[in-house]
């Protein structure tokens, strides 16, 4: 086997899904549209891909594998991106992460899948022609993985921003969200990222919402998420801007969030919410499908989130974060 010393280093970055989650899902949208409105941050999966000197696979995550051929990798993920690609024997996979792969509802296992298809896919002059066929095949690959859940995470991570994304049977729509660069930072000012000490396990949590979002008692929950997700986004555009109604908002979308299933949330969860809302946040959720992982605080102001952080520690981490603009992107390759 001819060893060519190709090597990429990709990274994609992790989102906040501020309103519309649930409607995202396949058995939501075939009949209805969803609407989702999501953000990316400055936290990133990366993936580092490199051809072997010898003819075994090794792959690096929580532990080290290696094998003489990709199908016996144990890492779901890069094992269905190598087979994918053909690319069975001599490469060396490095993954690694700014929080935790699974279970932080930061959409990760998408960012991480997109890093992997993409630097696949160019280390074997494979090349993807748009962002549209990079999320659906994440979103694909992701499915042969074992995952399941909605759309919303592998458009979010490819294509990167402040979004609107808008899912119909036939097409998905992303758009730009036209917020000031004033609003923006006012945003950031105000929300940060609490680990609730949990990382789940999302599949059942997924599969309890695909079936919900065709129920038709809960199915009325769906309907006012994405109507919720659509004043978000109005109010995010409007001149008159304001941070108390976002506050607001986000505390109305867990309220429904929480009735549309009964895994999103648990006596724990809903402990520390109310603590944080009598300490001085005014709105917030938990992100991803729920159960665990990363809670969005949104603070009344500034200092109120300097402060409840400080109380937080050390049972509690925190994040500040800031909003990025790119999704999925090659960071440096030698070839």
């Amino acid at each position: 086997m001819l060893y060519n010393k190709r090597h990429i280093i990709l990274r994609s970055p992790l989102r906040i899904s501020f309103a519309g989650g649930g409607t995202d899902i396949e058995s939501y949208f075939r009949n209805e549209q969803g609407h989702v409105v999501s953000s990316t941050i400055d936290l990133y999966n990366y993936a580092a891909l490199k051809d072997m000197f010898d003819s075994n696979v090794r792959v690096h995550h929580a532990e080290i594998e290696t094998e003489s051929i990709a199908s016996r990798v144990k890492h779901n993920y890069a094992r269905t991106a190598l087979e994918h690609f053909g690319i069975f024997k001599g490469a060396e996979v490095i993954l690694t992460s700014d929080v935790m792969t699974t279970g932080s509802g930061l959409g990760a296992s998408s960012a991480m899948m997109s890093c992997l298809i993409k630097g696949c896919s160019e280390l074997r002059d494979k090349k993807i022609k748009s962002n549209r066929e990079l999320a659906e095949l994440t979103y694909r690959l992701e499915e042969d993985a074992g995952t399941i859940g909605g759309k919303q995470d592998q458009y979010a991570t490819v294509f990167g921003g402040f979004n609107s994304i808008k899912f119909n049977k036939d097409k998905i729509e992303v758009k730009k969200v036209k917020i000031s660069r004033e609003n923006l930072l006012q945003l950031e000012k105000r929300i940060f990222l609490i680990f609730t000490n949990i990382a789940r396990e999302n599949k059942i949590i997924q599969t309890a919402l695909g079936e919900n979002a065709e129920h038709p008692y809960t199915k009325k929950y769906f309907h006012e998420i994405k109507m919720l997700s659509h004043d978000f986004l109005t109010e995010l555009e409007s001149k008159n801007f304001s941070l108390k109604r976002i506050g607001r908002l986000l505390d109305e979308g867990w309220k429904l969030k929480k009735s549309s299933n009964n895994h999103v949330t648990n006596p724990y969860i809903d402990q520390l919410y109310e603590l944080l809302k009598s300490r001085g946040i005014i709105g917030g959720k938990i992100l991803g499908a729920g159960g665990g992982g990363f809670l969005l605080a949104f603070a009344g102001d500034s200092g109120t989130k300097e402060k409840l952080k400080y109380e937080l520690y050390p049972n509690f981490i925190s994040l500040d974060i800031k909003f990025s603009t790119k999704g999925t992107e090659v960071l440096w390759k030698n070839f």
